[in-house]
């Protein structure tokens, strides 16, 4: 892979202005980090920056990866139509792609020339240890989602502030350490004196110091900082543990995918990211499952943090309904109770040491002792309180007796306060133990996610040749291409199973004895599948020399430096057009290997001249050794007629027709034979499916076909 240092700056790449290039350094930050990404082709994150579009991305990065490897993709497809089928090809690969990362790197694959077969060879090595992966998982569909879920790893928010905490200090070096550390998440107060360091400390649940200026004070009730070493060698995850947890929260789907393909590839036999044991795997999975997506720790993992959460959360509930249930118990104790008094209490009354109000509240004071002590034993019970919080109920109710039974609401308050802040302690210290253990693994982790995108990339071609049974071409010395059961791939992708072809054209062993012509014209009938096997060979040459599986039981593929390809042209060309059309095969006076495939290239002209012309681009395409060509046409007899070179002329035929009257087609091209025309066949099938004059009709022109 080419590196940085082979570009000295953005500028250098076609495309970027000093506009563009400023762009790109502010998204990522300098000119190398955007070089790097350009070289990398990540194109996702290239196609993030303002005013690069998708294309322009794709365009850099292939123009980067071209001048390091010292080829481009138009070195080997040196027509429009041979572009437009490699194309096509590249977007049906694409459709076996599970991750946005594997379909944009497949846009960098494209075939190198035969001079560059050390490319190729390397492009075959790597996808060669994908295809025995793909064999035994491709069908896994639960493998498969897992790879989907994979993306690439979001960053940590950029306005990500935790609002609940603070650092306090009176000493200014302490202030400049910290606040170059943590100022960007969490706020940092410099203090000057004991008064406004309480009054800054009571706005937040969790205060940390560096100095002792003030812990020499006794600091009120409730007010508990933290105090840590040297801010510049503080933990961040000690300080600011919602950092940690905010990555791994924000990509946890995509992590615990990565996890567990890692489980899935080690358990079906194949090593992968060793960096990570089984043991750490584990370690790492357990923490990621407490992590919850708002980056908190999710219930259920921690007992503390449970109970005080459902304590806050059903507080007023519970207590408004013990409240109810002790007025009523008032109620019906008050209406039942009756006032007895003794010798000694009848006397104070009547002495006048002792009035009826007194009795009355005595009475009252000792239902109001009963149902106050049953609330707040009721309200441990069902909110689970431990020791210290069973004191603090005491709190909520005056000794004063009133009736209905109330709570103090200012009472309330502060012991809704203090429980929230034992359960931000708590949640504290649990996110202060899960970023401990995930901050060990972020690093690996990145590596992982990374590596299992690279991976999607191989695994995803290898999905694609095991889903059409493609296999690697074996490369031969001399010109030739030869296959035996190849399946064009457009049709096998549209229709599902198809008439395999065999097929030869040059040294190969394919070809038969004394039939191993470089230069072939291709015959047949209408629909017969000239187009298709046309397609077939492109498909074969073109992922053959991108270093991948090809659609054929078995091929060999001799060294091909250029590919030209023409498909058929609508109607005939005019003047300007059919210029253009020959300047193209002008090339062919150029002394290296190409492979030229044309479909009924008559109809750029008339007949009379078209056969001419082919037979006079074959001619000069039978010069060189180390080319190849097939020409599709319905000319093949006037070709040969304008031309003495030994040009060898296959047929796609019809067999005759089916009890349907139907045309039966061998699709095979049968070797040196001029086909038989379908429109004989049509009009036969006409003359045996209609009756009368109509028949007369056809039976007339039948005779023609027999002159």
């Amino acid at each position: 892979m080419a590196s940085s240092q082979q570009l000295s700056g953005l500028r250098e790449l076609h495309g970027i202005g000093e506009r563009v290039a400023s762009r790109l350094v502010e998204h990522f930050g300098s000119e190398d980090a955007a070089l790097q990404a350009i070289l990398e082709g990540d194109i996702a994150s290239l196609s993030e920056v303002n005013g690069v579009s998708h294309t322009f991305a794709l365009s850099l990065a292939r123009d980067v990866r071209a001048q390091a490897e010292g080829c481009a993709i138009s070195d080997f497809l040196k027509t429009k139509e041979a572009l437009d089928l490699y194309s096509r090809l590249l977007e049906l690969i694409k459709t076996f792609a599970h991750t946005p990362h594997a379909r944009d790197k497949l846009d960098l694959f494209y075939p190198f020339p035969a001079s560059r077969m050390d490319l190729i060879q390397e492009r075959r090595a790597f996808v060669g240890e994908y295809l025995e992966l793909a064999d035994v998982l491709s069908a896994d569909k639960a493998f498969l989602n897992l790879l989907s879920s994979v993306k690439k790893l979001r960053p940590i928010p950029g306005n990500l502030r935790v609002r609940d905490r603070i650092i306090l200090s009176g000493d200014q070096k302490t202030l400049d350490a910290a606040r170059e550390r943590f100022q960007a998440f969490l706020p940092i107060q410099a203090v000057e004196s004991f008064s406004e360091f309480v009054d800054l400390a009571r706005g937040y649940s969790s205060v940390i110091i560096f100095d002792d200026t003030y812990l020499s004070f006794d600091l009120p009730e409730g007010l508990d900082p933290e105090f840590l070493q040297d801010p510049s060698k503080a933990e961040f995850w000690q300080i600011l543990p919602e950092v940690e947890l905010a990555f791994f929260a924000r990509n946890l789907a995509c992590i615990l995918a990565c996890l567990n393909i890692v489980s899935t590839l080690r358990s079906s036999g194949f090593d992968f990211f060793e960096e990570l044991s089984e043991e750490d795997l584990e370690t790492l999975k357990t923490a990621l499952l407490k992590v919850g997506e708002d980056g908190k720790p999710v219930e259920g993992f921690d007992p503390e943090l449970d109970r005080l959460g459902a304590a806050l959360k059903n507080l007023d509930p519970v207590l408004t309904s013990a409240l109810n249930e002790a007025n009523q118990h008032m109620n019906l104790k008050l209406e039942a109770s009756s006032l007895t008094l003794s010798g000694q209490e009848l006397i104070k009354l009547v002495s006048g040491g002792m009035e009826i109000k007194d009795l009355l509240a005595k009475e009252l004071h000792r239902v109001y002792i009963g149902e106050v002590g049953a609330v707040k034993e009721g309200l441990a019970e069902k909110l689970n309180f431990q020791k210290q919080e069973k004191l603090m109920l005491d709190s909520l109710f005056s000794d004063e007796i009133s009736y209905p039974l109330r709570v103090e609401q200012a009472q309330l308050q502060l012991f809704r306060q203090k429980l929230n802040m034992s359960l931000e302690k708590a949640r504290l210290t649990r996110k202060r133990e899960l970023a401990k253990v995930l901050s060990t693994f972020r690093q690996p982790v990145e590596r992982l996610v990374r590596e299992v995108l690279d991976f999607d990339l191989g695994f995803s071609i290898a999905c694609f040749a095991a889903q059409f049974r493609l296999k690697m071409p074996e490369t031969v010395p001399e010109a030739g291409i030869g296959f035996e059961e190849g399946e064009n791939l457009f049709l096998k992708a549209r229709y599902g199973e198809i008439d395999p072809v065999s097929y030869s054209v040059g040294k190969t062993r394919f070809s038969p004895e004394g039939l191993e012509n470089r230069v072939v014209l291709l015959s047949g009938v209408n629909s017969g599948g000239k187009t298709s096997l046309l397609e077939l060979l492109a498909q074969c040459v073109v992922l053959g020399h991108m270093g991948f599986p090809v659609p054929a039981k078995e091929l060999e593929l001799g060294p091909v430096e250029e590919f030209y390809y023409f498909g058929k042209s609508k109607g005939t060309l005019d003047a300007g057009a059919f210029e253009t059309t020959l300047k193209q095969f002008s090339v062919l006076s150029e002394a290296s290997g190409k492979l030229v495939l044309a479909d009924e290239l008559e109809s750029i002209t008339e007949p009379g001249a078209s056969a001419r012309i082919i037979a006079g681009i074959l001619e000069y395409l039978s010069r060189s050794e180390e080319s190849l060509g097939v020409f599709v046409s319905h000319l093949s007899e006037l070709i040969l007629e304008n031309t003495g070179t030994d040009i060898r002329v296959d047929g796609i035929e019809a067999e005759g027709l089916d009890s349907s009257l139907e045309l039966i087609v061998n699709r095979n091209p049968v070797y040196n034979c001029v086909a038989r025309s379908t429109p004989e066949l049509i009009v036969e099938r006409l003359l045996r499916k209609t009756t009368g004059k109509e028949q007369e009709f056809y039976a007339h022109l039948m005779d023609k076909f027999k002159n």
